[in-house]
């Protein structure tokens, strides 16, 4: 019988300067996911919050100021409280979920470890410094101080500790609401129409300053460049989760902060 003989192939490696032969197959090099710039509701559904939020800063523009000192504050955080959590509702209901969208979608980000967590609270941290200089450079470039800011919003700093308590539920509501629906919901949207990312982050950060109008002109002009702020970091981070930490954390201080310097008369 005869022996059969096996051949053996060796490949050898292919010389420099050589292609790859049918048989060598190339490594994919990964591919980087693209900015996200399709609209996540229709265009009425944009222009009646835009118009709604116009509307609402109005009146506030002279209710707030001429709010009786004695009218109850908790009453007020509440109901703010409410309406934003119904404005956060409307755009989930009635804008992402019919075209198949989730609000994780529009918050972007994960956080599968601690590490990941601490990362974006690191990242708020040092947000938060850039805020603070670039806020007070803003202060004195308009004319203001950051007692004049604190007179403006004097009636809604809480009094009590029951609206102290309150007061942090409304500055973390705010921080995760606001965030999700200017820098998330507005943003993405305007990004769609614009289809520059420039341009969605300055304009909703105009809304968002004009819908803090009630605070006095100067502040609303310093709180649009803070949503201008707000939006630059959601593009590099695409994620909303570090503006939501420093959002809410900076709201709840100042309310507290403003309290004490107004016992103190500071203001």
């Amino acid at each position: 019988m005869a022996r059969q003989q096996t051949a053996c192939y060796t490949r050898l490696p292919r010389p420099p300067g050589r292609p790859p032969m049918a048989t060598e197959t190339a490594r994919p090099a990964p591919a980087s996911s693209p900015i996200d710039r399709s609209a996540v509701a229709p265009v009425w559904h944009t222009v009646f919050f835009i118009v709604f939020v116009a509307g609402l800063s109005a009146i506030d523009v002279h209710r707030i100021p001429n709010m009786p000192a004695d009218r109850s504050r908790l009453q007020l955080y509440a109901m703010t409280i409410v309406f934003e959590v119904v404005m956060v509702g409307y755009v989930w209901l009635l804008g992402l979920r019919p075209r198949g969208k989730t609000m994780r979608d529009l918050i972007g980000g994960r956080w599968s470890r601690v590490a990941d967590v601490l990362m974006d609270i690191a990242v708020a941290i040092l947000f938060w410094m850039a805020v603070v200089v670039v806020l007070a450079v803003t202060r004195l470039a308009l004319g203001g101080t950051s007692a004049a800011a604190l007179r403006a919003v004097k009636p809604l700093l809480p009094q009590g500790l029951g609206e102290m308590v309150l007061f942090v539920v409304l500055s973390v509501t705010a921080g995760f609401c606001e965030e999700f629906l200017f820098r998330g919901y507005l943003q993405r949207q305007f990004l769609a129409w614009t289809g520059a990312p420039a341009a969605a982050v300055v304009l909703q950060a105009v809304v968002f300053g004009s819908a803090h109008l009630y605070q006095g002109w100067r502040n609303a002009v310093a709180i649009t460049i803070y949503g201008i702020m707000f939006g630059i970091l959601a593009v590099i981070r695409k994620s909303l989760r570090p503006g939501m930490i420093q959002h809410a954390a900076q709201d709840s201080i100042s309310g507290i902060l403003g309290t004490l310097l107004a016992r103190h008369g500071y203001f």
